[in-house]
C-alpha cells in the first residue's frame, strides 16, 4: 500500500491494531490486510469522491463516532443485502462494500447503487480501487 498512499486525498492519523481488532469483533468479521494497512496509516481516508468510514479511534471518539460499525449496524440501508459490509460512500447514497462469506471477506470492492439496490464489482482489492480512481481523476 506504500506505493499508492500518495493517491489518497486525506492524511488523517491512522488507528491502532487494537482499534481495528475492536471493529472486527463488533462486526464479526476480519478485514482484508490491505484495508488494515491503510487504516493504520490514515483513518477515514478520502479517495476521489469516496470517503471511507472511519474505524472508531479510542483517542479521538468525537471525530470517529460515525464509524464503520455504526454504519453497518445502526444506520444501514434497508435494501442492502446482509452479505455486504459497507465501507464508504460518495454522498449520493451509493456505497462501497466488501462481500462477506461466513466471517471472511474476499477483499473485492463492490459498488452498491442505492436507487436500484444492485451491486457491481469495481475492483479486485482496495489497492486496485485506489489506483483506478486516481487514474480517472488525472
Amino acid at each position: 500500500m506504500d506505493d499508492v498512499f500518495d493517491m489518497i486525498d486525506t492524511r488523517k492519523p491512522g488507528v491502532t491494531d487494537m482499534d481495528i481488532k475492536s471493529a472486527e469483533e463488533l462486526l464479526g468479521i476480519g478485514f482484508p490486510s490491505q484495508y488494515k494497512e491503510l487504516f493504520k496509516r490514515s483513518n477515514n481516508a478520502q479517495i476521489d469522491e469516496w470517503t471511507l468510514f472511519p474505524i472508531k479511534d479510542a483517542k479521538n471518539i468525537k471525530k470517529t463516532w460515525d464509524d464503520i460499525v455504526r454504519q453497518n449496524q445502526d444506520v444501514r440501508d434497508e435494501g442492502m443485502a446482509d452479505d455486504l459490509l459497507c465501507i464508504g460512500e460518495d454522498g449520493t447514497g451509493d456505497k462501497l462494500c466488501f462481500r462477506i462469506v461466513d466471517t471472511a471477506i474476499d477483499g473485492k470492492i463492490y459498488l452498491w447503487y442505492h436507487e436500484t439496490e444492485e451491486i457491481e464489482e469495481v475492483a479486485s482489492n482496495l489497492k486496485e480501487l485506489i489506483v483506478s480512481l486516481s487514474v480517472i481523476e488525472e
